[in-house]
């Protein structure tokens, strides 16, 4: 019911009275945000813009002064980084549990320790889909004796495209990103990706399209996207 009469709200708003929302999007999330706030605006003539990059990146981006209003990361740490320091005005909150999967293995989850397969993963330092990677190779199981060919991309949108095109065998990628033949990872073998957001400005526009991101239609959404519902 709140929802729906902040949409009315915002619908019955003067356009020119309204700043873009401005929100910061971890890479892996950005395609799917983007059609849900296509839906936002269709139904409030509220425009909302994105900058995407990794959540690491975006992190730094925050701390220095970029002028976001809310922030989707990638884990839940970084969100909470931000509140620890002030930068925030609300909770963090769950909106998304990622699932790592092998793009272009045929199945086999063993050609990991084939160090002949070249692999593409995300920079684990600033992308935690990056750093869920690296959990997995540290398994004993793959740890080959001669070094491979491992790309890291600046976010894990550029590790996936590395593979789409051809320039390596393999990548470690959301399943959000990968085709329906790419094989889940086991859940035991990285840490849990338990996606967070988290508000860095306060007004009414703000608040509908927060709203909007909690209610059932958004949460289908994203389950549609490949992505598990938040524990």
């Amino acid at each position: 019911m709140r929802c729906t009469a902040l949409l009315l709200l915002l619908a019955v708003s003067p356009l020119w009275a309204r700043e873009p929302i401005r929100v910061a999007v971890a890479a892996n999330f950005k395609q799917t945000l983007q059609q849900i706030s296509t839906q936002f605006e269709a139904q409030t003539g509220q425009q909302v813009t994105l900058s995407s990059a990794s959540t690491g990146v975006l992190y730094s981006q925050i701390v220095h002064g970029a002028p976001f209003d809310l922030f989707f990361a990638a884990d839940r740490e970084t969100p909470e980084k931000l509140a620890a320091l002030g930068s925030t005005v609300s909770d963090t909150f769950c909106y998304a549990r990622g699932v790592l999967v092998l793009a272009g293995g045929d199945g086999a989850l063993e050609q990991l320790a084939n160090p002949q397969r070249s692999l593409a993963i995300a920079n684990p330092v600033t992308a935690p889909y990056g750093k869920a990677a690296m959990q997995v190779l540290a398994r004993r199981e793959f740890q080959p004796g001669n070094a491979r060919k491992l790309v890291r991309g600046n976010n894990i949108v550029q590790a996936y495209q590395f593979w789409y095109s051809g320039a390596v065998d393999l990548a470690l990628v959301p399943r959000a990103l990968a085709p329906d033949t790419a094989t889940p990872v086991p859940r035991d073998w990285y840490q849990p990706l338990e996606q967070h957001a988290v508000v860095l400005t306060h007004n009414s526009t703000v608040d509908a399209y927060l709203d909007w991101i909690r209610s059932d239609t958004v949460r289908s959404l994203i389950t549609e996207a490949g992505y598990e519902p938040c524990p």
